[in-house]
């Protein structure tokens, strides 16, 4: 899922872009809009049932009608939603506002901002500049853009791995571990090993860059297989590789 930050001043025009920008994304993917509602908050109409369920504190309460469907949900933070985006298969989320966060950016107007990528641009600019933006993972997300791209009609299946930094090795404590860009050219060629196996239909293989701490996920694996001998050896034999050139030498 790709990211794709607007920020300006109020007033400054970034619902109007948006509304312009919604549907020239839609002709390539899914398009998800979250806005930074700050202290305005969002009034949920008294009295009504879903309303009522969230007041008796149910984590989501939510409503379906013959046209949309409505959640609520308990979370607040951007992250939460943003895995939620990527979980339902959305391909480009629009983040209006949301300062504090630096991904790359687009500013309307003339505020002052760290990682601008474009500023008032034009939507073709836009969309020119996509591989500028930052993408965002999740298992289930990768699974998803495997679906789509090959099919299920020969898989009989899916298998994912979700690595995590651990912080217990025995009596050695790892409070983080660190990783540059460099990582790419291995997970690309992990792929590429596992699409390689007889059976596997197709993969997909993230490992997240930066600091990254004891407990936070690290990589994340999603394989497309006609069995699940194929998929179980391949992904065994890739993570195998990846923990011994790349992890047990940056402990």
């Amino acid at each position: 899922m790709k990211i794709i930050q607007i920020v300006g001043r109020s007033n400054s025009g970034k619902t109007t872009f948006i509304k312009r920008l919604i549907p020239a994304l839609s002709a390539h993917g899914t398009v998800g809009v979250v806005k930074h509602l700050g202290h305005h908050g969002f009034a949920l109409e008294p009295g009504k049932d879903t309303t009522i369920f969230y007041e008796s504190h149910a984590a989501i309460s939510g409503g379906v009608d013959d046209d949309k469907s409505v959640i609520v949900r308990r979370e607040n933070d951007l992250d939460s939603t943003l895995e939620v985006l990527c979980n339902a298969g959305i391909d480009y989320a629009i983040l209006e506002g949301f300062k504090s966060r630096l991904f790359p950016r687009i500013v309307i107007g003339d505020l002052e901002s760290e990682n601008v990528v474009l500023r008032n641009p034009s939507v073709d600019d836009v969309i020119a500049a996509l591989p500028e933006f930052e993408d965002y993972y999740t298992v289930e997300g990768l699974v998803r853009e495997l679906k789509r791209e090959y099919g299920v009609s020969h898989a009989g299946a899916v298998l994912t791995f979700n690595g995590i930094v651990r912080e217990w090795t025995g009596t050695e404590r790892t409070e983080y571990l660190e990783f540059d860009e460099t990582v790419d050219a291995l997970t690309e060629s992990l792929r590429r090993e596992i699409e390689a196996v007889p059976g596997i239909i197709g993969a997909r293989f993230h490992h997240r860059k930066g600091r990254l701490y004891a407990g936070e996920d690290i990589t994340y694996v999603a394989i497309l297989a006609e069995h699940r001998e194929e998929a179980f050896a391949a992904a065994g034999r890739a993570i195998d590789r990846l923990k011994r050139e790349l992890h047990d030498v940056e402990k």
